[in-house]
């Protein structure tokens, strides 16, 4: 198993950008240790003779028909939630330009 330590942590902060404080650090030390240990552990488990699961559903899945169902709206025709928006612009939600 390798050994969890905080210059691994601290590598691994850096590399995804992270700014940890020394008490997260000693979190995440204990937890990912903790994550690899039970991970040891599952790999000491003998599977030989189980079948692998390709689905998380034993049989066919269940398929239900498709219904379309009106959009609430208000009396004007516009739609409800429209009304919790903080602008709106072409009957929708307004965001800001991203390019």
């Amino acid at each position: 198993m390798i050994e969890v330590n905080e210059a691994l942590i601290k590598k691994v902060a850096e590399l995804s950008r992270l700014e940890l404080n020394d008490s997260e650090i000693q979190e995440y030390v204990k937890s990912i240790g903790d994550i690899l240990k039970h991970v040891d552990q599952l790999a000491t488990v003998d599977v030989t003779g189980v079948e692998p699961m390709y689905y998380g559903v034993d049989g066919p899945l269940k398929l239900r028909e498709d219904e379309v169902h009106a959009f609430p709206t208000d009396e004007n025709g516009k739609p409800k939630v429209l009304q919790s928006a903080p602008e709106v612009l072409y009957d929708g939600f307004k965001v800001p330009q991203i390019i």
